[in-house]
């Protein structure tokens, strides 16, 4: 059972390092290495082509409101930090948005072969003191996903990337939005 952990992580490892990601025509374009349909992406990978599901259609994550920040705001934070740690509500049910918080950890660890980023939220830490450590770090890249009361959002407070939505659809169209930044943003 080791050997068999050991060889796909060594292949996903080996398919990471080898990727060359190029998304360009996110929004609408002709571009050689990124198609949409509805809620995939498919980005070719060193001539293979992955399929990347998203939670929302590329269209409906444009449609998220950007407060304080941009896509190249959230990118370089992205690119500039080595810690990403996450704030969430972890009483949510998957229908109020844990989905949407699942699926933004796994999209984020996708890239981590390429670009190393130890992703946290508070249960790796012993006290309070530890998680602000970390989260006034410079290092740190903090999202906050809330529930509230507004359509999808994602605000930018000090080094607080807060993403948020009044329901589970919401919530996917700014996460989705938050990832094709980071994604567009780096095949770029």
């Amino acid at each position: 059972m080791k050997k068999l952990l050991i060889s796909i992580i060594f292949m996903v490892l080996m398919i990471s390092l080898s990727m060359c990601i190029n998304i360009k025509g996110i929004n609408g374009g002709t571009g050689d290495h990124i198609t949409n349909s509805d809620n995939t992406i498919y980005l070719n990978i060193s001539g293979n082509i992955t399929e990347l599901p998203l939670r929302a259609s590329v269209e409906e994550a444009l449609s998220t409101e950007l407060i304080n920040t941009s896509d190249s705001d959230i990118l370089r934070h992205y690119l500039n930090t080595k810690i990403i740690y996450l704030e969430y509500n972890r009483s949510l049910s998957p229908k109020e948005g844990m989905v949407s918080i699942i699926d933004l950890s796994m999209k984020l660890g996708f890239l981590n072969p390429i670009y190393p980023h130890e992703i946290v939220d508070d249960s790796v830490f012993n006290n309070k003191s530890e998680i602000e450590r970390v989260k006034n770090s410079n290092i740190t890249m903090v999202i906050k996903i809330i529930r509230s009361n507004s359509t999808a959002k994602i605000s930018k407070i000090n080094r607080t990337f807060i993403i948020e939505g009044n329901s589970l659809k919401e919530l996917d169209k700014a996460e989705t939005r938050f990832i094709l930044a980071i994604y567009r943003g780096i095949a770029e």
